[in-house]
């Protein structure tokens, strides 16, 4: 007896069909009931009209890919009356393929499922193959029936130019939250992992199991039962299709994380948090491979394109800790095109010298590299690498002339730049990267938008910069203009936590912001605190009465060492010269040496003191933090650790005593103007009352300054008057006044 098939259509129910499409079936006749393990509309194969058990298992092997849901229910076939065969088929002639599996619609499942991504290669190349980060499905060997696994790839240091070698001991946490960034953090010890030796850090997600159904009563009969009721045996588990964010809890010893980057564009540049969403789709038996996500896998701007690895930055090194022998420095230039659109070429090479001048007769040593789209910036004398190890002593000529041929163009890749310095032979103490712009480049042949700065370029600058690390090199990044503006958070990334704080030793500092102006300064004090000195420097300012403050020369001053560590060089007394200023240097012998104090003193002459000068201000600046000052006499004692650059201004203000004599005669003359022949009319003379008598008062300036708006006033009521109304040190006048004179009473 032959019959035809039919489909139902009915939501709810499930077609009994004989389809190619079905997983592997077990048959057990038994009664009126049965159950299947799936969704509503799983399909089971009718062969007798007596109702069968047909149980559909959870795949779990590594060949198969989960089904992904479907919208609607199976639809009929294109020949509605196909005929089976009367006897039942076997169950190796039921089971098909994985590749004719017609999955189940899951009501549990988001309507508008997105196609499931590729899984992530974890090569750590990042590069021309960035991706938006997203969770891509894969096949889990000896899978749960009711757990899912989502990996996340930690990366340490690069080990080639387009590989990242694993890092253990990342811990992470799955939190809730919805598109806009993570919020609580999910209970239980399936919400974190710690990364393994092979970098994986795995999440084993509980109840992402499918809901399990019965087939209930018969809804379509002919000639048998073709669709039956689905009723709900258990639901699917809580975590299914259950999205996550990734979050990093700790890193380990020797490691440091960065909760965020800088992306955007020039002028619009923002923190983005790194951090890591999980897709759509979470079922049990399969593996979800992250490659760190902050917007579902998706973004308008494409700002957090990753490499598909996590990152982690290495602990930055510390300097020798000797400073006897001086140190090796690997200077790094960026000499991308917008140094030359900030009219800074010039700048950087000036500076980049004055940092080989401050290393001069210190016994270090230094290498040239270049970066820009690509390391070196280019093969020629206008940007090639210099990677030897050149002694500073007896080369600062052919040092000058390297950096003078510098120019500047092309995009910015930091990635390309610091490897370059990992992958020299050499062994370097410091390596100095100087730039004027994020990172919209990354590997070799470099790939990147150009224009704007996503995840991606500073994840793999950071994995290069681990690689120099890990050769006990430390790392500075420089950061100077107005693309560096802002928070410095991918400066960190790629050196260490510590910025420069004003008024704290530069050698210390891991990263550093600045202006173009003020880097040649910065780097003469960088090199300086690598090189374990310390400078002080004292400014002459002299106000000469009457006069304009200006550099004061012909001053002496001495500085002597009190206590503390330390060399203290120019031990002597010292003169000032035309620019106002002398300068001290104090070498140490280790870079954690205690600090020297230092007594500065200002030697006035007794000449300078009888002439009115005197210490009327004194002040003092460490790396540019003003300090507390107490003076001492005409000087003060500064404290001054490793890498310091003290500055302490002292000023003298000139003072004049004034000084005034008059001298006054009474003369036997009516006028002032008939005082020649006139004879002197002594005190206590006889004058006939009413006689008119003429006075002279001879105003003298006895002072040590110039006098002015002199007038003089005779108590007795005469009015006298001046020739002028000014007197020169030393110089006389001759006042006149005329009147009777009177009895007294």
């Amino acid at each position: 007896m032959k019959h035809r098939a039919t489909t139902g259509s009915r939501a709810g129910r499930t077609s009994r069909l004989g389809l190619t499409a079905l997983v592997t079936l077990a048959l057990v006749v038994s009664g009126t009931g049965s159950v299947a393990s799936g969704e509503p509309g799983d399909a089971a194969e009718q062969v007798t009209p007596t109702p069968a058990t047909v149980q559909l298992p959870e795949q779990d092997g590594p060949d198969e890919a989960p089904a992904p849901a479907v919208e609607e229910e199976v639809p009929a076939l294109e020949e509605p009356a196909s005929v089976l065969e009367e006897q039942a088929p076997t169950v190796e002639e039921q089971a098909p393929t994985v590749e004719q599996q017609v999955p189940a619609a899951d009501p549990t499942a988001p309507t508008a499922e997105r196609a499931p991504v590729a899984p992530v290669p974890a090569t750590g190349a990042g590069t021309a193959g960035a991706t938006a980060r997203s969770v891509a499905p894969s096949a889990v060997p000896g899978a749960s029936g009711t757990s899912a696994v989502i990996t996340v790839q930690v990366g340490g240091d690069r080990t080639a130019a387009a590989t990242v070698g694993p890092l253990a001991g990342v811990r992470l946490r799955l939190h809730d939250g919805g598109a806009a960034g993570p919020a609580s953090p999910v209970s239980g010890s399936w919400a974190t992992c710690v990364s393994d030796a092979q970098g994986e850090c795995s999440f084993v997600v509980p109840q992402t199991q499918q809901a399990v159904y019965r087939n209930g009563e018969c809804t379509v009969w002919f000639l048998g039962c073709w669709s039956y009721e689905q009723v709900l045996v258990s639901p699917a588990g809580v975590n299914r299709d259950r999205q996550f964010w990734v979050v990093q809890e700790s890193a380990p010893a020797g490691w440091y994380s960065n909760p965020a980057l800088v992306t955007g564009v020039p002028g619009s540049l923002r923190s983005t948090p790194y951090v890591a969403r999980t897709g759509r789709e979470l079922r049990a038996g399969s593996t979800y491979a992250a490659a760190t996500t902050t917007m579902d896998g998706s973004s308008g701007d494409n700002l957090t394109a990753t490499g598909g690895r996590w990152q982690v930055s290495r602990a930055n090194p510390r300097l020798p800790q000797t400073c006897d022998a001086g140190i090796d420095v690997a200077l790094v230039l960026d000499l991308s095109g917008s140094v030359a659109e900030a009219g800074a070429v010039g700048d950087l090479k000036a500076s980049a010298i004055a940092f080989a001048e401050a290393l001069e007769g210190t016994g270090s040593r230094l290498s040239l590299f270049t970066f820009a789209q690509n390391a070196p910036r280019s093969s020629s004398a206008a940007g090639r690498n210099y990677p030897e190890l050149m002694p500073v002593d007896g080369n600062l000529a052919t040092i000058r002339s390297r950096i003078s041929s510098y120019t500047a163009s092309g995009g910015t890749n930091w990635d390309r730049g610091i490897h370059q310095v990992a992958q020299d032979g050499q062994s370097f103490d410091l390596a100095i990267v100087i730039t004027d712009g994020m990172a919209t480049y990354s590997g070799s042949p470099a790939a990147g938008p150009g224009n704007v700065t996503r995840l991606v370029e500073t994840e793999q600058a950071i994995f290069s910069a681990n690689a120099l690390k890990a050769r006990g090199t430390r790392v500075l990044a420089v950061g100077v203009g107005d693309g560096m503006e802002g928070e410095a958070l991918n400066l960190r990334a790629v050196s260490g936590p510590t910025a420069y704080v004003p008024g704290t030793p530069a050698g210390a500092a891991d990263h550093v912001q600045t202006g173009w102006r003020e880097l040649a300064g910065l780097l003469e004090t960088l090199a300086k605190g690598a090189t374990c000195q310390a400078t002080i420097t004292v400014d002459k300012v002299a106000e000469p009465y009457g006069g304009t403050p200006g550099p004061g020369a012909g001053w002496t001053f001495a500085a002597t060492r009190t206590a503390g560590s330390g060399t203290l060089t120019a031990n002597g007394p010292q003169v000032t010269g035309p620019t106002g200023t002398v300068g001290y240097t104090v070498q140490f012998t280790r870079p954690d040496a205690t600090a020297a104090t230092v007594r500065l003193e200002e030697r006035i002459s007794p000449a300078q003191r009888s002439e009115g000068w005197d210490l009327s201000g004194l002040t003092c600046t460490a790396n540019g933090r003003p300090l507390t000052v107490t003076r001492t006499g005409d000087g003060t004692t500064v404290r001054v650790a490793v890498g310091d650059d003290v500055t302490c201004t002292f000023t003298n203000t000139q003072t004049r005593e004034p000084g005034v004599e008059i001298l006054k005669q009474a003369w036997d003359a009516p006028s002032a103007a008939e005082l020649a022949g006139a004879r002197e009319l002594s005190p206590g003379s006889a004058v006939t009352s009413g006689s008119t008598v003429t006075w002279t008062y001879t105003v003298r300036n006895t002072g040590q300054t110039p006098l002015s708006d002199v007038v003089v006033t005779d108590d007795q009521g005469v009015v006298v008057r001046c020739p002028r109304a000014d007197l020169a040190v030393g110089d006389h006048m001759v006042c006149t006044g005329s009147g009777p004179v009177n009895p007294r009473p």
